[in-house]
């Protein structure tokens, strides 16, 4: 199915409804302006391709039904979106819902301003199995520019994030490679975390290498109800509430408040009633990272970061430590005689051109009056384990780089 721009709206979005097995619709290149969502029907196989980044323009900041831009739900396998801009959607740009083998490549999704009022999401897959994130460009979420979401088996890697309150975000999912990607200029780079009360929960098996993390220095634009909220501006990376993680050859720069955190959920000092839920990071490696020029401005609109900065006396040269640990246990782990009584949680860093590696013991902090100087301890000694090299992800049909 072949769409010019004077085709108009009704039909294309008949087109999307209407798709069968095997389907392509071919948007030549050309501006094409929406007020309605674009939903896709339930079809495998299905393939949507511009004219490329910038040619093919799918502006929606008319848009007046319904939330996302682009939406897919199946249960339905092989689908791709391509070569293409999506612009200024009110809510979430491409969003996908239980679909096995998602593609995600070459796209571009921007808003023009940055503020709460621009959508949550550029690319948001969410319970979908074997997805690929490549080559694409985002910038202006007010939440995440690339998001996967309660998934499984993921590769997102030589994409550019930048100017969203968070560049790209791995969340309560399972095996995920996120590499060569250029994450700059966001509020904070690329967040690694597991949040309650989802479907999907206990997230694990996260390599995060060979990526840039550079100034991610803008001011925290997010909805002060979303989660993302709580990121100071100037957060390289961070881990929070997963496990088997590993981290290493990223370039992590110039990020003012912190480069990377390995964090509980209990910072984020949100309540929960979920009895599933595991909020401790547990068995995370960080490691071969390239530091410098982090953590010299703690951004004070943050209450982590006002922090952070409480501890500066104790820094090792005054700025906040390029690795920085909560040390907040697990109660039940640290009963369990099997494992170490010191590195309870297995938390692993060889990092010898950091700055400093630190335990903040945010567990002993003074819940009236927390300082951070009467409990941080930069002894690098305490992080000296190894753990061994998770595997790539990767399933039948993945394309090779």
């Amino acid at each position: 199915m072949v769409v010019c721009p004077s085709t108009s709206e009704t039909d294309i979005s008949a087109d999307f409804a209407s798709v069968g097995t095997g389907d392509t619709i071919v948007f030549e290149a050309g501006t094409y302006e929406f007020n309605m969502q674009l939903a896709l029907g339930m079809a495998d196989g299905v393939t949507v391709v511009g004219a490329g980044m910038g040619k093919t323009i799918l502006d929606f900041h008319g848009q007046a039904q319904a939330d996302d831009a682009i939406f897919a739900q199946g249960p339905m396998n092989n689908l791709t979106f391509e070569s293409m801009t999506v612009k200024d959607s009110p809510g979430n740009a491409f969003k996908t819902l239980d679909v096995t083998g998602m593609t995600f490549k070459s796209l571009e999704v921007t808003w023009t301003k940055l503020d709460h009022t621009d959508g949550a999401y550029g690319v948001y897959p969410v319970q979908d199995q074997n997805v690929l994130v490549e080559d694409c460009k985002i910038s202006g979420a007010s939440d995440s520019g690339i998001y996967i979401g309660q998934s499984k088996n993921i590769v997102v890697r030589n994409n550019e994030a930048f100017q969203n309150v968070a560049g790209i975000e791995i969340e309560n999912s399972f095996n995920a490679d996120v590499y060569k990607n250029n994450a700059h200029d966001n509020t904070g780079g690329i967040l690694v975390f597991d949040l309650p009360n989802l479907q999907q929960e206990g997230g694990n098996h996260v390599r995060v290498f060979d990526n840039t993390i550079v100034n991610n220095n803008t001011e925290n634009f997010a909805l002060t109800s979303d989660i993302v909220s709580i990121v100071p501006a100037g957060t390289g990376s961070f881990v929070m509430a997963n496990h088997d993680v590993e981290v290493f050859g990223n370039t992590i720069t110039g990020n003012k408040t912190a480069g990377f955190g390995i964090i509980s959920y209990a910072v984020s000092q949100q309540t929960f009633t979920d009895p599933k839920y595991y909020e401790w990071p547990k068995s995370v490696y960080a490691h071969d990272n390239t530091w410098s020029h982090n953590g010299y401005q703690s951004d004070l609109h943050s209450q982590v970061g006002a922090l952070l900065l409480t501890g500066a006396s104790k820094y090792p040269n005054g700025d906040v430590p390029d690795v920085m640990y909560d040390g907040i246990l697990d109660p039940m782990v640290m009963q369990d005689p099997s494992y170490p009584t010191g590195n309870t949680m297995i938390i692993c860093v060889h990092e010898p051109t950091a700055s400093a590696v630190c335990n903040g013991h945010f567990d002993q902090l003074s819940t009236s009056n927390p300082d951070l100087s009467k409990t941080i301890s930069c002894d690098a000694s305490f992080f000296a384990c190894t753990l061994p090299a998770l595997p790539a992800v990767t399933w039948t049909g993945l394309p090779a780089q």
